[in-house]
């Protein structure tokens, strides 16, 4: 994504299951149009589109954004799925 700050992939799935890789990423916080507030975008690739988060200013954005892809995340958990660093799933993903 053009202006990416932070960006980390992740391999996700289920025990006896083929891994799908995430890559979560976040843009650079910048002033929000008209010049009230900021906002950034943040995906998760191949499973959520990017999406824009605002706040006051870039330090909120930027703990927007990472509530926001902790929710996803957390989501993912939920359904039983196991987040890890890398395909063989030996290294686990413990973002938060």
């Amino acid at each position: 994504m053009k202006g990416a700050i932070a960006s980390v992939e992740i391999f996700v799935g289920r025990e006896g299951e083929q891994t799908r890789r995430l890559s979560l990423t976040i843009t650079q916080p910048e002033r929000a149009e008209g010049g009230e507030g900021w906002c950034c975008r943040v995906a998760l690739a191949n499973l959520h589109r990017p999406c824009t988060v605002s706040g006051q200013d870039s330090v909120e954005v930027l703990a927007a954004a990472l509530a926001r892809s902790r929710d996803w995340l957390s989501g993912l958990i939920a359904e039983g799925f196991v987040l890890t660093r890398d395909r063989a799933g030996r290294v686990p993903f413990e973002p938060f």
